[in-house]
């Protein structure tokens, strides 16, 4: 197999990567960089490279799910690709959409890269499919645990097995479907991703509990405000709580749901996930000037403050009293408002921060459990944001635990492999 890195193997954001087995060509993930506003993966290199003459040679393109840091740049197909197979889940197609639709209205910062028709188009060309069996190669999807519709991407010739987990997670979450761990075939080669590679995590069930008590603490007196992500986090976050509320592990108060959080949400309830129901609420027109401190708890998109996003706006009322809280679940980019309120004190507030972690990506547990079921003959390390020195440090670890018998690969964007 050959392997080459557009974009998102030594860095979060933007995945997409080009692999080849014998003569059939595949990208396996397209999306953005939320760090590089405007810009998509460099795909022009395929060409400069002689991999490609146009898109129209790709065999396929399999996209994992709907975060915009693995579909955000799905139109680019539409460069002489209109033809090329997409597979994926129909979540991914109805999420992912939604997504590309909606971004610029979730920030000002974010600058529009495909026209509306553009991505309407891609979209229509899509017939969701699990599996694709062609004369020499076949294609599975397995659910992944990430979000709802994720999937692992597997391609199958009579050569060779190559897995791509795209993000993943071995957690039992609420909203999306365990990994069938034990039903995957061992691979040749496995493109593992590694966000949370050399982390082990919190228990994710002690994190849900602390979470709880923290937030039954906060909604004796004031409002609790929860900037989530709008896909897969705001419905986690929604559905832990209203569990929490049915088993009286915390106290009734309403809940309100705001920002692209709502439609995300919507569509999980059409696609049999149930998230909106008479327990929650969808806020109003300029909720976040009309409310008060009465006990509540808001639910919001973006998870990260972004500016004038709705959970920015409703942070600049709820930090001005002290009963207050404004509390996050997800990853802050160093950018990003979020960060700043979190961690560098530069605001000035009364209300109480705080920060509990949900991540939906497999942890370095995880990921040797997920070695050592599969027992791979060779692993390539994408998505991940490591110092070469924690790089080096790691494979010597892997390969003393694993042997000489499996190697351990830590491409760059740009790099070639040929495994």
């Amino acid at each position: 197999m050959y392997f080459y890195g557009i974009s998102g193997s030594n860095k979060i954001g933007g995945s997409s990567y080009f692999v080849k087995l014998g003569d059939r060509k595949f990208l396996l993930d397209m999306g953005l960089d939320p760090n590089l506003p405007g810009v998509y993966p460099k795909y022009e290199n395929l060409y400069r490279k002689k991999l490609l003459t146009s898109m129209g040679d790709l065999d396929g393109v399999i996209i994992s799910h709907a975060h915009l840091d693995h579909i955000g740049s799905l139109p680019y197909i539409l460069k002489e690709g209109e033809k090329v197979p997409v597979i994926t889940s129909k979540a991914t197609k109805v999420l992912g959409k939604a997504l590309l639709l909606s971004a610029p209205k979730e920030s000002d910062d974010y600058i529009e890269i495909f026209k509306k028709d553009e991505i309407e188009k891609v979209f229509s060309l899509i017939s969701p499919k699990e599996n694709m069996v062609a004369q020499d190669y076949e294609i599975n999807l397995y659910d992944s645990g990430h979000i709802l519709g994720s999937k692992m991407v597997e391609i199958v010739t009579k050569d060779e097995r190559v897995l791509y987990t795209g993000d993943f997670s071995l957690k039992n979450i609420i909203t999306a479907k365990k990994m069938p761990l034990a039903s995957i075939k061992s691979p040749d080669v496995l493109l593992c991703e590694g966000t949370n590679l050399t982390k082990n995590m919190n228990s994710y069930i002690n994190e849900r509990l602390g979470f709880i008590r923290y937030a039954n603490k906060v909604v004796a007196k004031g409002v609790l405000l929860v900037p989530a992500f709008a896909l897969g986090r705001t419905q986690e976050v929604v559905c832990l709580l209203k569990n929490a509320m049915k088993s009286q592990l915390l106290k009734r108060v309403p809940i309100y749901v705001d920002g692209l959080s709502v439609e995300i949400s919507q569509l999980y309830n059409e696609l049999g996930v149930g998230v909106l129901d008479e327990e929650v609420k969808i806020a109003t027109n300029r909720f976040y000037e009309t409310m008060d401190d009465s006990p509540k708890i808001i639910i919001c998109s973006s998870g990260m403050l972004l500016k004038n996003s709705k959970s920015y706006l409703y942070a600049q009322k709820v930090l001005k009293n002290e009963n207050n809280s404004v509390t996050f679940v997800g990853y802050q980019d160093k950018r990003t408002p979020g960060f700043k309120l979190l961690y560098e004190n530069s605001f000035n507030f009364k209300a109480t921060v705080n920060r509990f972690s949900f991540s939906a990506h497999g942890d370095e547990k995880e990921i040797f459990q997920l070695i050592d079921r599969l027992k791979p003959k060779k692993v390539v390390f994408l998505h991940r944001n490591l110092k070469e020195q924690e790089e080096r440090e790691l494979e010597k670890r892997l390969t003393k635990i694993y042997g000489k018998n499996m190697q351990f690969y830590f491409p760059k964007d740009g790099e070639e492999l040929n495994l």
